[in-house]
């Protein structure tokens, strides 16, 4: 083989070698993983108008643990006052996978303390039914549509409840001044077997606690029936409908995952006939 063409088919190579390696980088680049929170059910009241959760993790980047407790009034699906409970652990030296799991547990604690007087006030102390949980680690999940029976006794398999999620572009100053582009808002919808699709809540503008949001997943869908007392005067029973949201959102190392909830009276009876 003449020199010149042995040169060729050699530099050729190694070009061929180094696209494939930038090509693997690029790969690796964008599988690089952010700070997914988890989260942990309270519970709620024994009239079912507040309900509490925590959701907990380790920052991307600074490797600091967090606990945020969340108490909601499901009546009007806000927070009660003092809520969220924050807790963010600053601590620079490092630490090896016993210590960072001490140290979340202390944020934890802390933010435990720091919610007990009000988990107390509102009486935090039932657990609800957990029709559904859809975590990232399930194979096929479906991100944005859930369907659930309103409970676990055969009765209430004759029905269907179906949950949707969509996002829709809805651009805030603050996100655009950092140059993300997708800023995403949300429809949560319910749908009665048989029944029409009814709008449980649509974003008219993305709080700043929520960050710069990409997209959204239902998580968990969770009953609450509180039992009527024989003196009430109700006509109708109620149950409270918790949809707990995933927000992924732009992290330091990736997409950031947190929570929130959705909630939604309905009459007992209604909701599935």
């Amino acid at each position: 083989m003449h020199p010149l063409m042995f040169k060729s088919r050699t530099r050729r190579s190694i070009n061929i070698l180094i696209l494939a390696l930038i090509f693997v980088s690029a790969l690796l680049g964008t599988a690089r993983a952010g700070d997914i929170a988890k989260r942990h059910l309270l519970g709620f009241s024994p009239d079912g108008t507040y309900f509490a959760f925590e959701e907990f993790g380790v920052q991307d980047g600074s490797g600091f643990p967090y606990s945020n407790i969340y108490i909601t009034n499901t009546r009007n699906n806000s927070w009660v006052k003092g809520s969220p409970f924050r807790v963010l652990l600053k601590d620079e030296t490092d630490a090896d996978a016993m210590e960072e799991k001490l140290r979340l547990k202390s944020a934890r604690d802390k933010a435990l303390s720091l919610a007990d007087a009000s988990l107390k006030k509102y009486n935090i102390s039932i657990s609800g039914e957990l029709l559904a949980h859809n975590p990232l680690s399930e194979a096929d999940r479906n991100p944005n549509k859930i369907t659930v029976f309103p409970g676990r006794d055969p009765y209430w398999q004759k029905f269907k409840l179906t949950f949707r999620v969509s996002d829709f572009s809805l651009p805030t100053k603050r996100c655009k001044d950092y140059g993300l582009e997708a800023q995403n808002g949300y429809s949560l919808s319910i749908q009665a077997q048989d029944k029409k699709e009814t709008v449980l809540h649509k974003d008219a503008r993305i709080p700043t606690s929520r960050g710069c949001p990409k997209r959204y997943a239902i998580s968990d869908i969770i009953k609450f029936e509180p039992q009527l007392p024989s003196s009430s005067k109700a006509k109708k029973k109620e149950a409270v409908y918790i949809v707990i949201l995933q927000i992924f959102s732009y992290g330091f190392e990736g997409d950031d995952g947190r929570f929130l909830a959705n909630s939604s009276w309905v009459p007992a009876f209604n909701a599935t006939n």
